[in-house]
């Protein structure tokens, strides 16, 4: 049964202290209860309480719930923010994931930062997910199903009532005689957690009264299997990895599990959309044990990781303006065409002379094939193949790199070197060109 002291408890001692709390409020029975539990409790939280509802639209009765709402926040004195948002499912998305996302969304433009959103999920939410996971073929980290706190949008998001039974939700509700809104889409079976909810669940339970909470039980190994698993990734991520970019000498020799763990790791860290199973392991075949010359390059959900000097390099492109063109520079920060970054100068020893700077025409311009570039402190000229090899410039970004001329003459390829006779005095202060990719 929902106790409204344990969920203080659980507030002041289990979760992180925001300067705000905001119940997801759909005004049907779970988030009903929440918020009436915390009503209770208001004088004594940590931080204001407050009350958010999504309206999608996607049903004909849904502005009489925002109207149920707003009555029910009114009579319990909690501000309620309401927002209407466009659901409608893109081509192959399920109608769930869209509403899912367009409401998360929303909320996340409305709270600050350092707010909690508090959500309704229960127990039986919980088991539900647990099987939704595994009928997908999810690893331990997706059948830990849901956590109790997630970081989330500068702040967080809870679940206070995941301990507790639906039954037990719907029983205090009752006790009360609270009133609440019935989704009718809840009750259709085309849903796969509907169907779960409707068909398999009562069948389970019927045989085994205690699946829920074993299940749940479950979810919590998975969530400590999955926490141990990623401290060995980033124990592993340190001695291979450098900033966006993995050894791959040091991944060959971990064991396969091992070395699937620390790449899936490297993606989370960076961001990346997830691979499945199967993506994955190809992904470090080629990446492993592809033949040395092979161009290595695995895209998808607009990533890639690509293969250069036995690293694994993860990268995000961005469409390139067919036009390259020649660009007189004074020196701001200048925004280059569409998908070549931008590029700013700043002072260090050793950097273009100043002089020549400003006795010169200043451009920046690409790679062509009359290239010629002597590097400061080195003899003899070099092609542009040439200094990509000696100084590291992947393949990809060959023809991306900016080359600042002076006179129409190579005078520094950003980031990577200066050309003679364009270079200051070692001990002198001159101007060094960085570039800075989309």
């Amino acid at each position: 049964m929902p106790d409204p002291e344990a969920l203080l408890g659980q507030l002041d001692r289990q979760l992180p202290r925001p300067v705000g709390y905001w119940v997801a409020y759909s005004g049907g029975l779970d988030s009903t209860v929440l918020l009436h539990l915390l009503a209770t409790l208001r004088p004594r939280l940590a931080a204001p309480l407050a009350a958010i509802h999504v309206d999608h639209g996607l049903q004909p009765e849904s502005p009489a719930w925002a109207e149920h709402c707003r009555r029910v926040c009114a009579e319990l004195e909690i501000p309620l923010h309401s927002l209407q948002v466009d659901a409608t499912p893109r081509s192959g998305e399920s109608p769930e994931a869209a509403a899912r996302q367009a409401r998360y969304a929303a909320i996340a433009e409305i709270l600050g930062p350092q707010a909690m959103l508090l959500t309704a999920h229960h127990r039986d939410d919980q088991a539900e997910t647990l099987l939704l996971q595994m009928l997908r073929g999810a690893g331990v980290e997706g059948l830990s199903a849901m956590p109790a706190v997630r970081p989330w949008n500068r702040g967080w998001l809870a679940r206070p009532l995941l301990g507790v039974r639906r039954e037990s939700i719907r029983a205090w509700g009752e006790a009360r005689d609270l009133h609440w809104v019935e989704d009718p889409s809840n009750m259709l079976g085309a849903a796969d957690r509907n169907y779960l909810r409707h068909q398999v669940m009562p069948a389970i339970l019927a045989r085994w009264p205690a699946a829920v909470d074993s299940m749940s039980r479950s979810a919590e190994h998975c969530a400590d299997a999955a926490g141990m698993l990623r401290c060995l990734a980033e124990r592993d991520l340190r001695d291979v990895s450098i900033a966006d970019r993995l050894e791959l000498s040091h991944l060959r020799s971990l064991p396969p599990a091992r070395s699937r763990n620390l790449l899936r790791q490297w993606l989370r860290e960076h961001q990346a959309p997830p691979l499945s199973s199967r993506r994955l392991q190809d992904a470090l075949q080629q990446l492993c044990h592809a033949r040395p010359d092979a161009e290595v390059r695995v895209a998808w959900g607009g990533v890639e990781i690509r293969r250069f000097r036995d690293q694994a390099w993860l990268i995000r492109p961005s469409p390139m303006a067919a036009e390259r063109p020649m660009i007189d520079w004074v020196g701001e920060e200048l925004r280059l065409a569409t998908g070549l970054g931008r590029v700013r100068r700043f002072e260090a020893a050793g950097g273009i002379s100043p002089q020549a700077w400003r006795d010169g025409r200043v451009q920046i311009g690409y790679r062509d094939s009359g290239f010629q570039c002597r590097p400061a402190g080195r003899s003899g000229s070099r092609t542009f193949k040439k200094i990509a090899q000696e100084y590291g410039i992947p393949p990809w970004q060959r023809d991306m790199v900016p080359v600042l001329l002076i006179d129409g003459r190579p005078a520094a390829v950003a980031n990577y070197c200066i050309c003679q006779p364009f270079a200051a005095d070692a001990d002198q202060l001159g101007w060094m060109i960085e570039w800075i990719p989309d």
